[in-house]
């Protein structure tokens, strides 16, 4: 008789579905010409209003590389009364990566931040419980600081969120 390995994901977290049976998992499709020259400084909001208890799963990407876009943040954001938006922590996924050549790799997510804790829902991540989200939720978004210099460019993503269960 043979004994059974279960994952890292399973030991921690025995009663999530996700670890052993599987999830349905929600998917935002992202995608936005960036005219030359244009996305200095622009947030791109991928996917929200989420809760704390959702987890990001996975950010895949499925367009050519962005010339030139090579200092980008991913992290979470919340609606301001005026429909703007202000940081929570604006690269706490992704910090100054460049997608000049990245997304030639299916899943963005893990592959740029290869010291994520892929178990953390957004709440752990941010050192922060239930009580204190946002009141209009969490958004993630990616926020370009460099521009493109090609012609138009699509930015083009899929952001992969799995719903909050029992840990």
């Amino acid at each position: 008789m043979a004994t059974g390995i279960r994952s890292n994901g399973y030991t921690e977290y025995p009663n999530n579905p996700g670890n052993s049976v599987g999830k349905q998992l929600r998917t935002v499709y992202y995608e936005k010409t960036i005219a030359t020259g244009a996305g200095t400084n622009t947030l791109h909001i991928l996917a929200g209003p989420l809760s704390y208890d959702s987890k990001i799963a996975a950010v895949i990407g499925s367009t050519p590389a962005l010339t030139s876009a090579t200092d980008n943040d991913l992290g979470f954001w919340k609606m301001d009364d005026d429909g703007g938006f202000t940081a929570i922590d604006a690269d706490i996924l992704w910090d100054g990566v460049t997608l000049a050549t990245a997304l030639s790799y299916r899943e963005l997510l893990g592959t740029l931040n290869t010291s994520l804790d892929r178990d953390d829902n957004i709440g752990t991540l941010l050192g922060k419980t239930g009580e204190e989200a946002p009141v209009n939720g969490v958004f993630l978004g990616l926020y370009i600081q460099v521009a493109s210099t090609a012609a138009s460019e699509v930015l083009k993503l899929e952001v992969c969120i799995e719903e909050a269960t029992t840990k």
